[in-house]
This record gives C-alpha cells, structure tokens and sequence, in this order.
C-alpha cells in the first residue's frame, strides 16, 4: 500500500493526466492481483491449522503448492495487464490517458510474478507469527521504491527520464528485492529453516492444491466483490475526465493506506482463529475475537476523525504546483469525507471476514461481499453517476453504500455463525 502511495505522490508531479493514467493502469493490475492473492493467503490458513494440530511435515508441501499456484496465476494476468489499454479504451476512457498509460502497463506487469511470489512467503512467515521482518522488508523497500522512481521517472543522475515506463520498473525491481530477503530469511531463520523450502519439491500435491483453492478461490473473489469495487471505480472514473480521475486516485490510495491496518489485523485474525481453533481452545477464541473487532473500530473512527478534519490538506500533497488546481483539490477533498464515513463499517468489515476466514467458511462471505458492493453499492453508484449526473461523488455515494451493507452483514454472519457453533455470545 505504501509504495501504491508513494507512486502517486512522485507521478502526481508529472502532472493531472500521468497521475490519471497511472491510476487506471495499477488498479486494474491489483484487479488480478488481489484475485491471486487472495487464493494464495488460504495458505496461512492451513498452514494455521497444521501447526495447531502440530502437522509440521506439510507445511513445506503447502508453501510449495503456493508458489506453483503464483506460476499459474502470473501467465494470464501478465499478459493482459500487458495489455491494459485495450481493456479501457473498450469502456471509453478518454484517449489521453489511454495513450499516457502504454508505457506503463508494459513495464508493470512485470512485476506480478514476483509480488505473488513474496506474498506466498509473507503468509507462510505470517502464519508463524514472525510478521516482524515483513514489516522491515517493507520498510526497507518503500524508501527504494521512491529512489528508483526519482532515477527513473525523472531521469535523475544521469539516468534516463522514462516517466511513467520508470515507475513500473521502479515497483518490479523493489518486488524482486523484497522476496529475495524474505527468501533469505526463510532460508537462515532458525523456526523456518527446518522446513527446507526447496527440499523435495512435492508441485503434484493435488490434495493440498484442492484444499488451497477450495479455501482460496472464495477469498480471491470476496477481494473482488470488497476491493474489486474500488479498483473498477477508478476504471469508471476515466470516463468523466482527468481531472475527476485524478481526484478519486487521491482519495482511493489514501483509502488503501489506511486499509493495510484493518487488512493486517485480518490477517491475524485468520491466522490465530485458525489456530486456536485446531486446537479447541474456544475460551482463548473469544478473546482474541473480541480484542481484533475492538482495535478495528478503534482505527476506523481514528481514520475518519483524521479524514475529516484535514481533507483539503491531505489532498494538497498530492499535487504540484504547476497541476494544483482548484477543481482537483475540491474534489478530492470531497471524496476524502466521503471515504472518511465509510472508514469503521469497512475496518469491521474486513476483520469479521478474516476472523471467518479462520475457520474456512469462506463461501458466505464471498456471496456478502458480492451481493454488497456490486449489487448494491456499485448499482447505486452507477445509477447515482449516471441517471441522477452525480458522477465522480455518485461513484464514491454507491462506494460507501457497498461498504457499510458488508460491514453489517459479516458482523451478523459472525455472530449468528460463532453462537451456533462455538456458543460464543459475541
């Protein structure tokens, strides 16, 4: 999230229509993304499970399975993230973004194979509790990103100036580094070692093939139905100009910053539900439940108090001098309260799926998340855009509706589904 952040920040400089067309391009890349990510996070699940009921000996295989499953994944996607342009001029995006964003998407989807690759080892690491050295990688790689991006789009000490091409192979390059040091560190650590990764490579395990996709296909698609939504809005918002585009990429990588918090915390929840489940430790359960849905809330009105009170000036930072415009600025700081309302009903929203995700009930989620932000929130946005002339703000009105009818509904599942199995009074 933080180098999607970063990337804006530095091509906002280039100007309105770079910004816009680097928007459409990353957006529709996290489209298949977070599909094949989200197969792959099954991986922590079961690999949770494993560990509660001390099935040490598959937790290689698992891990193995995953990064076939990265290989797989990485054909499609990279071919047709190749060709991005071809899919929005299809939907009418105007052709100044379109002709600003063929250098990008042929440098960026480069990048897919390896981030599926180190996100496979982030979930096996994360489901040993050692997140740790995630977050330093991570922050090891948000200042490279930045410094590849400052070489290359803006041709800086003696580098060529490749604008927007550059940033796509600034985010490769920083993807590739991050997985090789969380290889090495898979590889060195004295828990994770024992696995030996690479010893008899078992890609024919069609059990755990079966297992990762029967638990991971659903979470593939919920990412879809919750942050899919988000991602095709940006994609919509080309046809209203530049400008508006511009402005709901603001909003949305702001959104996806504050969305890494509630997301990790889902995580967790997934991870240790699924443990403590294995081992039938219900009491610790509830407690660990209830402490993730309190910290959720805590972040979502934190994020909204903030969004509110500092909207013009956080969208300030994302724009230039030369590009800063008034129309930019209001509308983006208009999407930003917008994006504050819905911040408590989308971090709950999030936990209360990880939590299910726990203990692999993952195919009525999927359908919630569906049936709420495509259904209802993005038919709304669409109707609001469209008939009512709304446009950008109708999009981001049927956003906040699609986000706060998943936030009720996973929180009514969770309580109905614990309390009947588990006797929990959540």
């Amino acid at each position: 999230m933080g180098m999607a952040f970063t990337d804006v920040i530095m091509i906002g400089w280039l100007g309105t229509t770079e910004l816009a067309a680097s928007a459409a391009t990353s957006d529709f890349h996290s489209l298949f993304f977070y599909i094949a990510a989200g197969i792959i996070s099954a991986t922590s699940v079961l690999i949770a499970h494993a560990r509660g009921k001390e099935q040490t000996d598959s937790v290689r295989s698992i891990v193995q399975q995953g990064f076939l499953i990265s290989f797989i994944c990485a054909i499609p996607a990279s071919f047709i993230i190749y060709n991005t342009t071809f899919f929005l001029s299809l939907i009418g995006v105007e052709e100044t973004i379109i002709n600003a964003a063929i250098p990008y998407a042929h440098t960026l989807y480069l990048a897919f194979f390896p981030m599926l690759l180190m996100t496979t080892l982030q979930y096996f690491i994360a489901a040993h509790d050692k997140t740790r050295i995630i977050f330093l990688v991570t922050l090891a790689g948000l200042p490279l990103n930045a410094f590849g991006n400052y070489l290359l789009l803006f041709g800086n000490f003696g580098f060529p100036e490749l604008k927007l091409a550059g940033a796509g192979i600034a985010t490769t390059l920083t993807a590739i580094f991050m997985f090789l040091c969380l290889l090495i560190y898979c590889l060195t650590n004295k828990t994770l070692k024992q696995y030996a990764l690479f010893h008899k490579m078992e890609f024919n395990n069609l059990t755990q093939l079966k297992d990762i996709f029967k638990t991971g296909i659903p979470i593939g698609i919920s990412n879809i139905g919750e942050m899919g939504v988000f991602l095709t809005s940006t994609i919509i918002m080309g046809v209203f100009g530049a400008e508006v585009l511009a402005a709901h990429t603001i909003a949305l990588r702001l959104g996806g910053l504050f969305y890494a918090f509630p997301l990790g915390l889902s995580q967790a929840a997934a991870i240790r539900c699924g443990f403590l489940i294995a081992q039938g430790n219900i009491q610790n359960l509830k407690l660990a439940i209830m402490t993730i849905i309190k910290m959720s809330l805590v972040i979502g009105f934190v994020f909204t108090i903030s969004i509110w009170f500092y909207s013009v000036e956080i969208a300030s930072l994302f724009l230039s001098s030369d590009n800063n415009t008034k129309t930019v600025l209001l509308t983006a700081a208009g999407f930003l309260l917008i994006l504050g309302i819905i911040q408590p009903f989308d971090a709950l929203a999030t936990v209360s799926a990880g939590i299910l995700r726990g203990m692999k009930d993952t195919k009525i989620p999927m359908m919630l998340s569906i049936g709420s932000y495509w259904l209802i929130g993005f038919s709304a946005g669409l109707v609001l855009a469209f008939y009512f002339n709304f446009n950008g703000t109708g999009i981001w009105i049927g956003l906040a509706i699609g986000a706060t009818a998943f936030g009720i509904a996973t929180i009514s599942r969770l309580r109905s589904h614990w309390k009947k199995d588990f006797k929990l009074n959540l």
